[in-house]
């Protein structure tokens, strides 16, 4: 009750705050010798965008050419507009002593101060906050926060990039955004949207016993995408693991032991894939006890391969790696490398199939990565060529569903492209394409990062 009370105090004080939101266009980054040509700004109030200004500015040397295509501004556009020292005014008025807000700080406000202090005025002394620092605090693993990438992924609009009204404005829903998600995971300190690291990432969420029992059902309902669910006892012991993709079954499944374990938190955390909760799952696995082993392990069979009689998993053996195990319980070679989703849109992440851990992958884009992806594969596949691949070791029970788990990808084929070495090293663009087809036609069916934990 005291949490709640907190959280709301902190909102309304939030909701108090006045923003200033401002982008500038510039000839290029040099403080002494480049000026603006453009600056465009926005005032938020109580969460909403009341107000905005908008300034040509004439920079009185030329605009460089890469400048030029990069803003649609040249001479013309600049011919009869004011003079920076004829506006600043204006501009310092606007921004009052509301806290400034850009895409980049680290660019735009010292830039306009090298301004200020070329006009013989003080520098700013307004609080500010970056966006784009805030995106990378909130979204981890992002390959490319952008402002225009990050207005697709969060559906808004965004017209004209490097325009520094469209561009403010963007920035400007941008912060709202990200203040009602620091409002929906219920932000408790004011200063917590300056410094939001490992507190409100969007893909992790930590359930206290104390709280409320609903928070874990309100959690599990608030996205779609697969996650896996850990259930750690006093001083960080971890009881229960489980990778989920919001069937019923794994609901009534965490239900139970929700009910039964003597937890103190419970993790929930987002993946693109199974494939990557499975992969996460082996760093608790060996933690948990044998007998909850082998009903999770019992659990995966009929939740995800019905079709295969399900191996005794009541026999404990000692660790070992996938590749032999896969070679005579298949009879093929199935493969050594496996690309799947990420969970970030646009993004994929390739895992050596004898060294399925998060350490081991590539996290990239595909075409922007492409010589990335290329020079990963080659590297790796000189190391399993030379038998130098770091093998990860996987609990008996885990290494024997995890096998069918990746032949049975493998048959259907269901969001995961599964290549041998050869097909790189025979050739090349014939890989590539394959894999711009596996990017063009992979589904995603949930929508992170608008739907979070």
């Amino acid at each position: 009750m005291i949490k709640s009370v907190e959280a709301k105090n902190v909102k309304k004080e939030i909701e108090a705050l006045s923003f200033c939101v401002f982008d500038l266009e510039t000839t290029g980054g040099n403080h002494d010798k480049d000026k603006i040509i453009e600056i465009g700004l926005v005032k938020i109030e109580n969460l909403r965008i009341v107000d905005e200004k908008h300034y040509l500015i004439q920079p009185e040397i030329k605009i460089p050419d890469f400048i030029q295509k990069l803003t649609q501004i040249g001479p013309k556009e600049v011919e009869n507009a004011r003079l920076i020292q004829d506006v600043i005014e204006e501009i310092l008025t606007f921004m009052g002593n509301s806290i400034l807000v850009a895409h980049n700080t680290s660019f735009d406000i010292p830039f306009f101060n090298s301004v200020l202090k070329r006009l013989g005025k003080k520098e700013l002394a307004n609080k500010s906050l970056c966006t784009n620092l805030m995106t990378k605090h909130l979204i981890p693993n992002l390959l490319n926060s952008n402002l225009n990438y990050m207005s697709k992924i969060f559906g808004i609009k965004h017209k004209q990039a490097h325009r520094a009204l469209d561009d403010a404005k963007a920035t400007a829903e941008l912060l709202i955004t990200y203040i009602n998600i620091f409002m929906a995971k219920d932000i408790s300190k004011i200063n917590h949207i300056y410094y939001p690291r490992n507190k409100y990432e969007l893909d992790l969420i930590n359930i206290k016993s104390t709280e409320k029992k609903t928070k874990l059902a309100n959690s599990l309902q608030s996205f779609n995408s697969p996650f896996l669910i850990t259930f750690k006892g006093d001083n960080g012991i971890i009881l229960l693991a489980l990778p989920c993709k919001h069937s019923e079954n794994e609901i009534k499944f965490i239900k139970k032991y929700a009910s039964e374990l003597p937890w103190k938190t419970i993790s929930i955390k987002l993946y693109g894939s199974l494939l990557e909760c499975l992969v996460q799952l082996n760093n608790h696995f060996t933690k948990i006890d044998n007998e909850l082993r082998n009903e999770i392990t019992n659990f995966l069979w009929k939740e995800h391969l019905n079709n295969y009689k399900i191996p005794d998993n009541s026999i404990i053996g000692k660790e070992d790696t996938l590749d032999k195990n896969m070679l005579e319980i298949s009879g093929r070679d199935i493969g050594d490398f496996i690309i799947t989703n990420h969970l970030v849109p646009e993004q994929y992440v390739v895992y050596p199939i004898l060294s399925l851990h998060q350490k081991s992958c590539l996290i990239f884009r595909y075409p922007a990565h492409q010589k990335k992806l290329i020079q990963f594969l080659r590297s790796r596949s000189a190391k399993i060529q030379a038998g130098k691949i770091k093998k990860t070791p996987f609990a008996p029970q885990l290494r024997k569903f995890l096998t069918h788990y990746i032949i049975n990808l493998k048959d259907s084929k269901d969001h995961a492209l599964i290549f041998t070495k050869k097909q790189i090293q025979k050739n090349e663009s014939e890989f590539l394409e394959l894999a711009k087809n596996f990017c063009d036609e992979s589904v995603r069916k949930y929508n992170y990062p608008r739907e979070f934990v």
